[in-house]
């Protein structure tokens, strides 16, 4: 079972890792890097319920507490950005001329 669950935890890495790189709009990037944060906690707690760790998953709920201060911190980013240039691309958003 160890074994699926972290191939799943690779594979969402992946995923998370191919949006980062090939995407140019704010909030798709945001949502790859959310990813790649939720292939870590996964990898984490399948890790440590496999060995009985329960520092990892303790761990792992501290990680989901700091990760959704991030996730309203970037949302409040995105929204302000997009009111001051209205771009959402990453590319477009520059400094002001």
């Amino acid at each position: 079972m160890l074994q699926f669950e972290i191939l799943i935890a690779v594979s969402l890495f992946g995923i998370g890792l191919f949006g980062l790189a090939t995407q140019k709009n704010f909030l798709k990037i945001f949502f790859s890097l959310e990813m790649l944060l939720n292939a870590v906690i996964l990898f984490l707690a399948s890790t440590g319920k496999h060995y009985g760790l329960n520092d990892n998953l303790s761990l792992s709920y501290m990680i989901i507490a700091i990760a959704t201060l991030e996730a309203a911190a970037g949302v409040l980013i995105f929204l302000i950005t997009n009111r001051v240039t209205g771009a959402t691309e990453i590319n477009k958003i520059g400094v002001a001329e």
